[in-house]
């Protein structure tokens, strides 16, 4: 893969260009969170969008580390891995009770529980090339 590597300047610059916009679209949800910060309430907002994307930056991580010279995966993916705990945590600090049970719940089954499993199968059961 091209990475970071001069010597594929159309890669590298399609890589950059596809970190831009995906730190464009985890910036998305800001105006939601500035609205549920000064209104104090999550005014029945979900919380499953950013536990999910939260779940896939940390697959992309894992891939990315799994590959060699993938450094614009890890970067953009570890970028939104800290901007949806964010988002996250502003969830629970402004939700009601029953949804932040629900949240804590999908987080622990999702981002705990079947990462966990993912990572334990994969490097149990695939060696190299496989994995």
């Amino acid at each position: 893969m091209g990475g970071l590597s001069l010597e594929h300047p159309w890669a590298f610059a399609f890589g950059l260009l596809g970190n831009i916009i995906s730190f464009m679209t985890y910036l998305a949800p800001l105006p939601t969170f500035y609205r549920i910060y000064r209104s104090k309430s999550t005014q029945g907002f979900q919380s499953v969008p950013y536990v999910v994307a939260l779940f896939s930056a940390m697959l992309w991580i894992y891939y990315a580390l799994l590959k060699s010279d993938e450094l614009l995966l890890i970067t953009i993916n570890s970028a939104g891995c800290i901007i949806e705990t964010i988002y996250i945590v502003m969830y629970l600090a402004y939700a009601p009770k029953q949804a932040k049970i629900f949240t804590a719940k999908i987080l622990l089954l999702l981002n705990v529980g079947v990462f966990g499993l993912i990572l334990l199968l994969t490097l149990l059961l695939a060696g190299g090339e496989k994995r």
